[in-house]
């Protein structure tokens, strides 16, 4: 079964509110094993809902609306939802009576725009509203379902949890189970991954896969359906190994609430590996996303932020020939400072910054121009040069990425 979500409010289309309904009801549909194929935003405008209808119908099974059944002239959803698949509309007495005597216990005279908020479809279903005052409905027309509901979220949320998830069990006989696994990757854009993946992906039915990029990393997400848990674990676990086959040099974990430099400093915690930093560019980021990590105390005693070349001789050592002959941005100055870190506090292993940040270059080094430097356990150095694209804030961030990359691949991994 294909759905498909239509959501209706000209302040969507503006950009004066986020359409968080949507992206709410794609996630609870997804658990219930409904596939949403598309989504469309229209404004408040008849014509244009029913053609939105119609897009949908030729490609859905299931069309279901967000919002606009309301009490004033721009709420046009069940209108036109009616007029499309040739119904009327009719009050539903519980709704009704639940609006008068709202306004009887207000004492605000009620109006026929209120009443408009307990229409119905008249060869449909109500959806009752425990929060609000406007009904939801739905109505069968031409092997299509068509549901409406109410777009305020405190009215939304509640109805699609209660009745509109009885309606969906009831009507579709919801007997499967839904249930996904997550995979993370680094090292690897979103866009190369895809690409080793496209065989996969194009023929994926059960489970599905999807991809997600993040600032550190990419998330591949299976969902399998079935009607028996073994079934489906033994569908998410082939088609895992089937993945890994493809790409598991840069996979590093399926836990399924875990960022990468969160990963990196779990892991130096379980191996008691301690580290430290001597950070330039990065102004003590590094050191910041460390400490973030419950625990780090535990491999963290402390680092180093040494903005200046002066700092960077007085306070870890580095040569002033060394910065002399080669510019504080060079992989010798990245590994005197590694080094002294790494002595100074006496932890495993040392990781310094040096580069420009931007928006202007430094001493014949452009903007991104970026160095990485490790002290490693055994006494090894590495120093590795980069140049990152983006504005300031991006650049340092991706500095920071880059080393606890650096630092997996060479240490833990």
């Amino acid at each position: 079964m294909k759905a498909e979500l239509i959501s209706v409010g000209t302040e969507i289309l503006l950009g004066e509110i986020t359409d968080t309904n949507a992206v709410k009801l794609g996630q609870f549909l997804a658990q219930k094993g409904i596939d949403v194929v598309n989504r469309q935003t229209v404004g408040d405008n008849k014509e244009r809902i029913e053609e939105a209808l119609e897009i949908a119908t030729r490609r859905s099974d299931l069309i279901i609306t967000i919002g606009g059944l309301g009490p004033t002239e721009d709420d046009l959803t069940k209108d036109a939802v009616a007029d499309f698949v040739g119904d009327q509309l009719i009050f539903d007495q519980n709704t009704l009576d639940k609006i008068t005597d709202y306004f009887e216990k207000s004492n605000i005279e009620i109006t026929s725009n209120n009443k408009k908020q307990a229409e119905v479809f008249a060869n449909g279903g109500t959806l009752a509203n425990g929060i609000g005052l406007a009904a939801g409905s739905f109505i069968e027309n031409n092997n299509h379902t068509y549901v409406v509901l109410p777009g305020p979220p405190s009215e939304f949320t509640p109805m699609v949890n209660g009745s509109f998830n009885q309606f969906l069990i009831t009507r579709f006989n919801l007997n499967q189970q839904i249930k996904s696994k997550t995979l993370h990757f680094v090292g690897i854009g979103e866009s190369l991954l895809a690409d080793k993946l496209d065989d996969l992906i194009n023929r994926q039915t059960n489970p599905t896969i999807a991809l997600y990029f993040k600032d550190t990393d990419v998330t591949v997400r299976l969902t399998a359906k079935g009607t028996e848990e073994p079934e489906i674990d033994q569908l998410l676990n082939q088609t895992e190994s089937d993945i890994n086959k493809l790409v598991g040099e840069f996979y590093y974990s399926d836990e399924d609430e875990i960022d990468f430099p969160s990963f990196v400093t779990q892991e130096l915690i379980k191996r008691e590996l301690s580290i430290t930093s001597a950070e330039s560019l990065t102004g003590g980021l590094f050191q910041s996303t460390i400490v973030g990590v419950a625990g780090a105390s535990n491999i963290f005693p402390g680092g180093y932020v040494t903005y200046s070349d002066a700092s960077k001789h007085s306070l870890l050592g580095v040569s002033e020939a060394t910065i002399s002959d080669n510019t504080v941005v060079s992989g010798p100055v990245a590994k005197e400072m590694a080094i002294g870190a790494k002595n100074l506090m006496g932890t495993s292993i040392g990781v310094s910054f040096t580069g420009v940040a931007g928006p202007d270059g430094l001493e014949g080094h452009p903007a991104g121009e970026v160095w990485i430097g490790l002290a490693l356990p055994n006494g090894d150095t590495v120093q590795n040069k980069y140049v990152f694209n983006g504005n300031r804030q991006k650049i340092r961030q991706r500095s920071v990425n880059k080393a606890f990359e650096l630092i997996w691949r060479l240490i833990l991994k």
